[in-house]
Protein backbone atom coordinates (compact mmCIF):
# COMPACT_ATOMS: atom_id res chain seq x y z
CA UNK A 1 0.00 0.00 0.00
CA UNK A 2 1.28 3.56 -0.80
CA UNK A 3 2.38 6.39 1.37
CA UNK A 4 -0.59 8.24 1.04
CA UNK A 5 1.16 11.40 2.73
CA UNK A 6 4.01 11.37 0.33
CA UNK A 7 2.30 10.57 -2.94
CA UNK A 8 0.42 13.69 -4.20
CA UNK A 9 -1.29 12.97 -7.53
CA UNK A 10 -1.91 9.18 -9.64
CA UNK A 11 -1.83 9.85 -13.22
CA UNK A 12 -4.36 7.13 -14.87
CA UNK A 13 -3.99 6.13 -18.40
CA UNK A 14 -7.26 5.58 -20.20
CA UNK A 15 -7.47 3.54 -23.14
CA UNK A 16 -6.54 0.12 -21.72
CA UNK A 17 -6.31 0.88 -18.35
CA UNK A 18 -9.99 1.87 -17.50
CA UNK A 19 -11.60 0.71 -20.80
CA UNK A 20 -10.45 -0.83 -24.07
CA UNK A 21 -13.05 0.27 -26.60
CA UNK A 22 -16.51 0.41 -25.56
CA UNK A 23 -15.92 -1.89 -22.15
CA UNK A 24 -15.00 -1.03 -18.78
CA UNK A 25 -11.57 -3.11 -18.29
CA UNK A 26 -12.95 -5.83 -15.26
CA UNK A 27 -13.04 -4.31 -11.54
CA UNK A 28 -11.92 -1.04 -13.35
CA UNK A 29 -14.76 1.10 -11.45
CA UNK A 30 -14.42 -0.42 -8.24
CA UNK A 31 -10.61 0.49 -8.33
CA UNK A 32 -11.21 4.21 -8.97
CA UNK A 33 -13.76 4.13 -6.44
CA UNK A 34 -11.14 2.78 -4.03
CA UNK A 35 -8.24 5.36 -5.46
CA UNK A 36 -11.00 8.31 -5.19
CA UNK A 37 -11.66 7.30 -1.06
CA UNK A 38 -7.64 8.25 -0.88
CA UNK A 39 -6.36 12.34 -0.45
CA UNK A 40 -4.58 11.83 -3.50
CA UNK A 41 -5.30 13.89 -7.06
CA UNK A 42 -6.87 11.80 -9.87
CA UNK A 43 -5.99 12.97 -13.50
CA UNK A 44 -6.92 10.90 -16.40
CA UNK A 45 -4.77 11.01 -19.78
CA UNK A 46 -4.93 9.77 -22.99
CA UNK A 47 -3.35 10.26 -26.20
CA UNK A 48 -6.15 9.72 -28.49
CA UNK A 49 -6.58 12.12 -31.00
CA UNK A 50 -9.90 10.74 -32.89
CA UNK A 51 -12.29 12.10 -30.48
CA UNK A 52 -13.10 15.38 -28.59
CA UNK A 53 -13.00 15.50 -24.50
CA UNK A 54 -16.95 15.95 -24.40
CA UNK A 55 -17.87 12.63 -26.12
CA UNK A 56 -14.76 10.57 -24.18
CA UNK A 57 -16.04 11.58 -21.11
CA UNK A 58 -20.04 10.87 -22.29
CA UNK A 59 -18.41 7.48 -23.14
CA UNK A 60 -16.80 6.96 -19.86
CA UNK A 61 -20.02 7.98 -17.90
CA UNK A 62 -21.85 5.52 -20.24
CA UNK A 63 -19.50 2.64 -19.12
CA UNK A 64 -19.78 3.48 -15.51
CA UNK A 65 -17.08 5.74 -14.26
CA UNK A 66 -17.16 8.84 -12.20
CA UNK A 67 -14.92 11.38 -14.06
CA UNK A 68 -15.61 15.11 -14.34
CA UNK A 69 -14.35 16.71 -17.42
CA UNK A 70 -11.85 19.10 -16.09
CA UNK A 71 -9.68 15.89 -14.71
CA UNK A 72 -9.19 13.97 -18.44
CA UNK A 73 -6.20 15.77 -20.00
CA UNK A 74 -5.71 14.88 -23.87
CA UNK A 75 -2.99 15.03 -26.79
CA UNK A 76 -5.37 17.60 -27.97
CA UNK A 77 -5.95 19.47 -24.35
CA UNK A 78 -2.21 19.74 -24.54
CA UNK A 79 -2.11 21.26 -28.42
CA UNK A 80 -4.90 23.85 -27.36
CA UNK A 81 -2.76 24.66 -24.18
CA UNK A 82 0.52 25.33 -26.36
CA UNK A 83 -1.72 27.23 -29.16
CA UNK A 84 -3.31 29.65 -26.67
CA UNK A 85 0.34 29.95 -24.43
CA UNK A 86 2.20 30.41 -27.95
CA UNK A 87 -0.83 33.09 -29.19
CA UNK A 88 -0.86 31.19 -32.81
CA UNK A 89 -3.22 30.79 -35.20
CA UNK A 90 -3.20 26.67 -36.16
CA UNK A 91 -4.62 24.85 -39.26
CA UNK A 92 -5.99 21.82 -37.77
CA UNK A 93 -5.44 18.73 -39.40
CA UNK A 94 -7.75 16.68 -37.02
CA UNK A 95 -10.97 14.27 -37.04
CA UNK A 96 -14.44 16.54 -37.01
CA UNK A 97 -14.77 14.91 -33.70
CA UNK A 98 -12.18 16.28 -32.09
CA UNK A 99 -12.50 20.01 -33.55
CA UNK A 100 -14.96 21.14 -29.91
CA UNK A 101 -11.57 20.86 -28.08
CA UNK A 102 -10.63 23.83 -30.32
CA UNK A 103 -14.04 25.47 -30.02
CA UNK A 104 -13.23 29.37 -29.31
CA UNK A 105 -9.50 29.31 -30.77
CA UNK A 106 -9.36 31.19 -34.52
CA UNK A 107 -8.58 28.43 -37.08
CA UNK A 108 -9.41 30.44 -40.05
CA UNK A 109 -6.63 32.96 -40.60
CA UNK A 110 -4.83 32.14 -43.68
CA UNK A 111 -1.41 33.07 -41.96
CA UNK A 112 -1.95 30.16 -39.66
CA UNK A 113 1.83 29.39 -38.17
CA UNK A 114 1.09 26.18 -36.24
CA UNK A 115 -0.29 22.76 -37.63
CA UNK A 116 -2.02 20.20 -35.21
CA UNK A 117 -1.85 16.68 -36.83
CA UNK A 118 -4.16 14.07 -35.07
CA UNK A 119 -5.61 10.93 -36.35
CA UNK A 120 -7.52 12.54 -39.80
CA UNK A 121 -6.85 10.39 -42.97
CA UNK A 122 -9.68 12.06 -44.51
CA UNK A 123 -7.49 15.43 -44.25
CA UNK A 124 -4.26 13.82 -45.25
CA UNK A 125 -5.07 14.66 -49.53
CA UNK A 126 -2.91 17.04 -51.61
CA UNK A 127 -4.74 20.36 -51.15
CA UNK A 128 -4.78 19.79 -47.45
CA UNK A 129 -0.74 19.26 -47.20
CA UNK A 130 0.19 21.69 -50.09
CA UNK A 131 -1.89 24.33 -47.25
CA UNK A 132 -0.08 23.30 -44.34
CA UNK A 133 3.45 23.68 -45.97
CA UNK A 134 2.87 27.09 -47.34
Amino acid sequence: MAAWGVLKAVLVDLNGTLHIGDSAVPVSQEALKRLRSTPVTIRFVTNTMKECKRDLLESLTKLGFDIAENEIFTSLTAARNLLEQKQVWPLLLVDDKALPDFTGIATDDPSAVAVVVGLAPKHFHYEMMNKAFQ
